[in-house]
């Protein structure tokens, strides 16, 4: 058995421990105070360390948020993944809809700092650290799957790069919502949204 101080590649277990404690603390933050107040002094205090350990596993206050954009996404991705393995055509896709929307529902405040962060992070230029550049994989991944569906025959022709398109913004706008509108009612969006994407992919009969 390997102790708690052993190294595996990506630290000791503790260390890793500790870093992740940082990241909940700065999302928990962000997601309660907003970006502007959320300092490095105020996520060292909810983490009950200095501002010194925190510059430790994060150099600077950018990097750190880079990382907790990066650990909800890495989340999410997980949580979609397990929702889809071993689906494909229209059962993919409603499990893809109800566990993007599901995460929403489930990791409120991940969602709440996430947006505070991608809308107020710039980087040296002064441009939105997140904005859209290249090849989106996780849209490519979509287009591929209703790609996969339509060559099956379980969805009828469509251009898949616009469907997905248009699923992925319905997802993002349910993020911006959520974090917005206190009256948003996720559940009910979430099963208008699965109802309108089986109706617009679904083969006729």
């Amino acid at each position: 058995m390997r102790s708690d101080t052993e190294r595996d590649g990506a630290g000791t277990f503790t260390e890793r421990a500790r870093r992740e404690q940082i990241l909940a603390c700065a999302v928990g933050a962000i997601a309660e105070l907003g970006y502007a107040r959320a300092s490095l002094a105020e996520i060292a205090r909810r983490a009950g360390v200095s501002k010194g350990v925190v510059s430790y596993y994060f150099p600077g206050k950018e990097r750190l948020l880079e990382q907790a954009v990066a650990d909800v996404y890495t989340r999410a991705g997980a949580a979609i993944a397990a929702a889809t393995a071993g689906r494909t055509g229209a059962a993919f896709l409603r499990a893809y809809l109800e566990a993007n929307l599901g995460f929403l529902a489930d990791h409120p405040a991940d969602i709440r700092a996430v947006t505070e962060i991608v809308m107020n992070l710039r980087g040296p230029d002064g441009a939105p650290r997140f904005a859209p550049t290249g090849e989106d994989p996780v849209l490519g991944h979509l287009e591929q799957m209703l790609r996969d569906g339509q060559q099956a025959g379980e969805f009828r022709d469509f251009d898949a790069r616009s469907m997905a398109v248009l699923l992925r913004g319905a997802v993002d706008t349910a993020s911006g919502r959520l974090v917005t509108d206190p009256g948003f009612d996720l559940a009910a969006y979430t099963r208008e949204l699965v109802a309108t994407a089986e109706l617009a992919t679904r083969r006729a009969r």
